[in-house]
């Protein structure tokens, strides 16, 4: 919740979400499923792209058997995080 003494006075953090464009919300959507249902490969489903979405369950299963595997899942998990952060920031104003 938000104080009531900042700056936004009584606005509720979920109004907030409301004033949000299209791409802004899309892009947050995405980021929350790669964060929560990464290893299952939601943000690639919700994107409507099953063959990635199975190859990224079959990318986890591997990253929980080897150490070489953790390091090749990694690596596309930060690099989608930056390049949706980055089309969060970029979204027309």
């Amino acid at each position: 919740m938000i104080d009531s003494r900042s700056k936004i006075g009584a606005i509720k953090p979920y109004f907030l979400l409301f004033m949000l464009r299209k791409k802004e919300k899309q892009t947050l959507s995405r980021l929350f499923l790669l964060g929560v249902g990464a290893p299952i490969g939601l943000d690639r489903f919700y994107e409507g792209d099953v063959t990635g979405g199975f190859l990224a369950i079959l990318g986890f299963l591997f990253a929980l058997i080897t150490v070489v595997g953790l390091l090749v899942w990694i690596f596309p998990f930060i690099s989608k995080t930056f390049r949706l952060l980055r089309e969060f920031e970029d979204a027309e104003d």
